[in-house]
């Protein structure tokens, strides 16, 4: 496996130092599996100052749909034949078809109760409920289709608070089922069958094993060992992101309650560790395999971007022509930084 990276350097007369003549060094970055490119550049931005998010939460509490005092009145129900009771339950959670549906089967699960959850605290039991959600969900349509049928794969996504996309400011997350991957999933699965194919061994086992053994963006695992946490080579977020393994896994519904827990663990101590930059908001993908029950190579991750304003005055956001356009990830932050970063969290 290799880690491959290539050295940039930038030479101008710099006004930060009396026009000195001065050489900025980035990076470009090559993901081990895919050999798609991320770059690493120097902004002056390390960490955010304190956001006041108090009017908005305020201002967003009313009239809220998913609020416990509307969602059972204003959000639609499925058929019975999809869910026998229209909409399912789970502690705070509810999970209801989306109005604006991405797929066949396209349902919004929201997680708590609670129409504002804190990045820097965000509860555990929230994401349980959640994700138990979705997952019961998700095996309830599974079983619908038979093993001649066409392969089907979950997405299960979280846009948590605004800079993220959200549209709605009260936790929630999107599950869908789609005989559709995304190109994103197509190219995983690809390289990591010709990895299978080449090494005779899983790609993601292959990689925590490395990654482990090189410490230097190994975050932590859980009590079982059911999650893995660790700072990708080549970062997605600008300010840092990470992703959680799960290597006796390879698709969504197949999580126990042991994993769920673990993870919601996991995911509330990095998160913590994000906000201690300041950062509030984040995305949150789960990669999973299709659904069928044969062996697969691929193993379930997810991961975990922080989001946020890159000019808070302007509401600038944080993907740019490169991300959008180019499908190039850049980054202001190496991410051996950002595992040190999450493993202070992890531990404290």
């Amino acid at each position: 496996m290799e880690f491959r990276l290539d050295k940039k350097w930038s030479r101008f007369h710099d006004p930060r130092n009396n026009m000195e003549l001065t050489d900025v060094e980035s990076e470009i970055r090559y993901d081990p599996l895919t050999g798609e490119t991320g770059r690493i550049c120097h902004f002056s931005l390390s960490s955010l100052p304190p956001a006041d998010i108090s009017d908005l939460i305020e201002a967003t509490q009313t009239n809220c749909p998913f609020c416990p005092d509307a969602v059972h009145k204003v959000t639609p129900r499925y058929p019975a034949e999809i869910v026998a009771d229209g909409r399912m339950t789970q502690g705070g959670a509810v999970l209801f078809p989306n109005m604006f549906p991405y797929d066949d089967v396209s349902a919004i699960a929201v997680v708590s109760e609670q129409h504002h959850l804190p990045t820097d605290d965000l509860p555990a039991q929230a994401v349980i409920d959640g994700m138990t959600l979705a997952r019961n969900f998700l095996a309830n349509v599974e079983q619908g289709f038979g093993s001649g049928s066409p392969a089907s794969w979950p997405l299960v996504n979280w846009n948590h608070m605004p800079p993220s996309g959200g549209s709605q400011w009260h936790p929630h997350m999107q599950v869908i089922h789609t005989r559709t991957p995304t190109n994103r999933q197509r190219r995983l699965m690809s390289a990591e069958a010709d990895w299978y194919q080449t090494h005779g061994t899983t790609w993601l086992t292959d990689l925590l094993k490395a990654e482990e053994a090189a410490g230097d963006r190994w975050i932590g695992r859980s009590a079982s060992g059911a999650v893995n946490w660790l700072a990708p080579f080549v970062p997605t977020g600008m300010l840092g992101d990470c992703m959680a393994v799960f290597p006796e896994r390879h698709r969504f519904s197949q999580l126990d309650d042991r994993d769920i827990a673990e993870f919601a663990e996991g995911l509330h101590k990095v998160l913590k560790g994000f906000a201690s930059k300041g950062l509030w908001s984040f995305s949150l993908v789960f990669f999973s395999g299709p659904a069928s029950g044969e062996a697969q190579p691929h193993r379930l991750f997810a991961e975990i971007v922080p989001r946020f304003y890159v000019n808070p005055l302007t509401h600038a956001p944080d993907v740019s022509f490169l991300q959008l356009m180019m499908q190039e990830s850049i980054a202001m932050t190496y991410p051996e930084e950002t595992a040190a970063l999450l493993r202070a969290a992890w531990i404290a």
